[in-house]
């Protein structure tokens, strides 16, 4: 009876008081607090630091990396919330029990751990609310201002950083939040790169905290500070300080390093540097960090302006790196921008492509290197394309007994590397047996060896299990299929079904076809080689044709992806000199003229001038070229269609049929582009349809299949026709698709607008199985897509409340929302676009809580999803919507 009476919080007096103090204190405040801190050291240890750049004051670690610990901070809040609701006592809005306000704290900063900063922001509001002028408000305001930090909300950062500075001068702040503030100003400072305000910050900092890990680290940002400025004097003195305290090995060898260049440098002995640095890859304990060693070593080099030294050094870097992801990109990429100077774009590429595959998410300009890189790689897969197909048809023009050689000694070559492997293996096993030096322990019972215990405890257990690794398999790098010596052998495997599944007539894949040939069979067998050469007159015409597309290719990615005009006049002139026939030809001239105008070389530009008028007089580049005004009348007139159709398609919506008619051959009879002229067709097919027949519409649609085979309209062209083929004629009011309008090209057929409507089915079911043709890429363009039940929702409507959240919520992002209409009475509404995944799920969490948006929704009438450009074309195709929401849920909603 006295315990419960004691835990009432109705009453006010001593022992109840004391009982919920010391119950939030020693209970849950205590245990919270102790996953909190378990939280904060595991974050601290599993936190990368990138020593290429300056360090931030702190490290609050990425987003995955937060998630890891999310499990500890969700228990510190639970703890704290338990501690506010059960033990609280407030009377006269006055708080009786003294571990509230911590409890509060607790959950903020758990919640600012977790990277969830809006909400540790209201809770740190919520404290400076409830306890004014107490010292936990002086407490919560700093949390807020590193909130608004890292969510780079910088504006608002400093106006509170001030405020708090005045409130110190007035007020009696805690030394704990004086101690603290010159590091957050140094963290405010350094993210808006202002290295002046950060130095001040930073020896404020020094002066005021007793830490010897902190002050470590913030002699070392200051360090890194003033090796940027070059006042290498200073930067040795404080790189020493650090060598001097309690910092981690990681820190002392980046310091090291940084300080004996700085110190070289400043006092001339570059020898002395090298040496040392040379001295430090001997050195065993730095094994981890030989990719930083020459990293150094290449920037020393590139003092004496000594490229191939420099580039010799960064790809021992690359090579050497292994789970520094900063390092290797930043030597990766400066290794690819030498090669891209020097217009080596192949090796350029491949360290580009290295670079991309390492790159953390947070690394700047991220988007422009996997531009440059997705271009490189265009360019050098074209250029294998025609180097491939040249050396082909050289080896075709051979004689019998010079190419029978060659083959051959292909075929040696390849014998002597699979000996070299072979005696290799054998070696590795024979010193592995040596290494044994108990026979025959493999078996016996681990137990036997050094008295039990845990496996890794035991230093003579993990030697026996090493030995017989090495015993068994050799030695194998770190990778994935490590077991298998000879991959090549599964990558034939693979490529044998590639290739059977590679029609003989697909003339788009036979390149391809063509290697997976080549490593699909046997490379002891001349027949590998010699079913490649092209001997007939077809083998050699489909080989110059390869060549003239990738040549094509080559020189409009020199043009307009690397400005590289000299690369791209050499390709161009040498397409229409080995292909005088092209049917390219016409429009290579008039690049090839744009190009010498530019640069500009006259004579060349006036060359290329007059063989388009001469060869080419009625063409628009001859016209263009005669009359300057020509192109933009062209324009004009292009315009005029583009705009003549929207007229048209809108007319069709509104059911004004021979209104469209009219627009229809009003088109047709006055432009020719080739884009427009089929979707004229199209309208007026389906028009026909609603005014006299499906039999009068099916053979306008037939038309169309054989005027414009590779028209983008063909599909849905095919699919009315194999839906009405199968039908009787009707004379009126034909159920046709609604046609696609420039903003909605190749739509699905629409919901039929006759009398009587189809029964719409629903498109979503409950199969829960992922399918796998779909790629999850974070980094790739996204589009928000809303599907919805036309039957239950007014989709015109929702498309303005879509566009209304968006002109509030993100009228800066320059995103627009269309409708494309589905089977069975659904329609997709897709708000684009979003540069990656990351803010496309933002978008999502946001609309998806916008009551004006969801309140005309009803349930089981929509869904809704983000989804990559490279999964979309897929999704669209296979219409298998259920299996989209499924890997949807499974990959971003977590």
């Amino acid at each position: 009876m006295i315990f419960l009476h004691a835990c009432s919080t109705k009453k006010n007096t001593f022992t109840r008081r004391a009982f919920h103090n010391v119950n939030t204190h020693y209970n849950v405040y205590w245990n919270g607090n102790e996953s909190f801190k378990q939280g904060v050291e595991e974050l601290q240890k599993s936190a990368r630091e990138n020593y290429n750049r300056i360090l931030p004051v702190f490290n609050f670690g990425t987003a995955d990396e937060a998630k890891k610990v999310s499990n500890r901070m969700d228990r510190a809040i639970e703890k704290a919330t338990i501690g506010i609701r059960r033990h609280s006592m407030v009377f006269k809005n006055k708080e009786y029990n003294k571990w509230i306000d911590d409890c509060f704290m607790l959950i903020g900063k758990s919640q600012f751990y977790k990277q969830d900063y809006n909400s540790a922001r209201r809770t740190f509001e919520h404290i400076m609310s409830e306890y004014p002028g107490q010292p936990v408000y002086y407490d919560a305001l700093l949390w807020i201002i590193q909130s608004n930090i890292q969510q780079k909300h910088y504006d608002e950062a400093i106006v509170r950083l001030e405020e708090l500075d005045a409130l110190i001068s007035k007020e009696t702040v805690p030394f704990r939040v004086r101690r603290m503030l010159p590091l957050v100003y140094a963290d405010y400072y350094l993210k808006i790169n202002n290295l002046n305000g950060a130095e001040n910050a930073l020896k404020q900092g020094i002066e005021l905290n007793t830490s010897g890990r902190t002050r470590a680290r913030l002699n070392f940002i200051l360090a890194q500070i003033y090796q940027q400025q070059k006042d290498y004097a200073r930067a040795t003195e404080h790189y020493t300080k650090v060598l001097k305290g309690p910092s981690s090995f990681e820190m002392a060898f980046n310091a090291r390093i940084n300080m004996a260049r700085s110190f070289d440098i400043y006092g001339g002995n570059k020898a002395g540097l090298e040496k040392e640095l040379h001295k430090m890859l001997k050195d065993s304990k730095n094994k981890d960090y030989r990719d930083q060693i020459y990293y150094a070593l290449a920037e020393l080099s590139q003092l004496d302006k000594n490229d191939t030294l420099t580039m010799n050094y960064l790809r021992k870097s690359v090579a050497t790196s292994a789970g520094n992801d900063f390092q290797k990109t930043t030597s990766s990429l400066k290794l690819a921008g030498m090669y891209f100077d020097r217009q080596d774009y192949e090796s350029a590429q491949a360290y580009y492509d290295t670079t991309l595959q390492v790159i953390p998410d947070e690394y700047p300009d991220f988007d422009a290197i996997n531009s440059r890189t997705l271009t490189l790689t265009d360019l050098v897969q074209n250029l294998q394309v025609v180097k491939y197909e040249d050396s082909l048809q050289r080896l075709a023009r051979m004689p019998e007994a010079q190419l029978a050689a060659i083959i051959q000694k292909l075929i040696d070559d390849y014998k002597k590397e699979e000996e070299r492997l072979k005696a290799e293996a054998e070696l590795q096993q024979a010193e592995m047996a040596m290494a044994t030096n108990i026979p025959n322990m493999r078996n016996e019972n681990i137990q036997n060896i050094g008295g039990g215990g845990w496996y890794f405890n035991n230093p003579s257990a993990i030697s026996f299990g090493y030995s017989e690794f090495l015993r068994k398999w050799g030695r194998r790098k770190l990778e994935d299929n490590w077991r298998l010596s000879n991959k090549r052998q599964v990558v034939s495997m693979d490529e044998t079904e590639v290739a059977e599944e590679v029609k003989p007539n697909d003339s788009t894949k036979v390149a391809d076809t063509v290697k997976i040939e080549k490593k699909a069979t046997n490379p002891k067998d001349p027949k590998t080689y010699l079913q490649k050469i092209p001997k007939t007159p077809e083998a050699i015409a489909l080989s110059n044709k390869k060549i003239e597309e990738a040549l094509t290719n080559l020189g409009y990615i020199y043009k307009d992806g690397l400005r590289d005009t000299v690369n791209s006049i050499k390709t161009f002139e040498n397409l229409v000199e080995r292909f005088p026939d092209s049917k390219n030809a016409l429009r290579i001239y008039y690049q090839l003229y744009l190009i010498n105008n530019s640069i500009p070389d006259v004579a060349n530009a006036e060359k290329y001038k007059n063989i388009i008028l001469n060869l080419y007089p009625e063409s628009e580049y001859a016209r263009t070229l005669q009359d300057p005004e020509y192109l933009t009348q062209l324009i004009a007139k292009r315009n005029r269609a583009s705009s003549l159709y929207e007229e048209t398609y809108q007319a069709f919506e509104r059911g004004q049929y021979r209104m469209v008619l009219i627009y229809c051959n009003e088109a047709l009879s006055s432009f020719k582009d080739k884009d427009l002229l089929p979707r004229f067709e199209y309208l007026k097919a389906i028009t026909q349809g609603k005014l006299t027949s499906v039999d009068t519409m099916l053979v306008s649609l037939n038309k169309i299949m054989q005027a414009y085979p590779s028209s983008p309209i063909i599909p849905l062209v095919q699919e009315i026709m194999q839906k009405y083929s199968k039908k009787p004629a009707a004379t009126a009011q034909a159920t046709t698709s609604t046609p696609a309008s420039p903003k909605q090209p190749g739509a699905n057929p629409a919901q039929s607008q006759a009398a009587t409507p189809v029964q719409t089915e629903y498109i979503f079911t409950s199969d829960t199985a992922v399918p796998d043709v779909y790629k999850f890429n974070l980094k790739q363009t996204h589009f928000f897509i809303m599907m919805v039940d036309q039957n239950k929702v007014n989709v015109n409507a929702m498309k303005v409340r879509i566009s209304d959240f968006n002109l509030k919520n993100f009228a800066n992002d320059n995103i627009t929302v269309n409708a494309i209409v589905l089977d069975n009475g659904w329609q997709m509404i897709t708000v684009s676009s979003f540069g990656n995944g990351e803010k496309a799920m933002a978008y999502y969490n946001s609309i998806m809580q916008s009551d004006y948006v969801l309140s005309q929704l009803k349930e089981g009438g929509y869904r809704s999803f983000v989804i990559s450009m490279e999964n979309y074309p897929v999704f669209y195709r296979e219409k298998k919507y259920q299996g989209y929401v499924n890997f949807f849920d499974k990959y971003y909603k977590i």
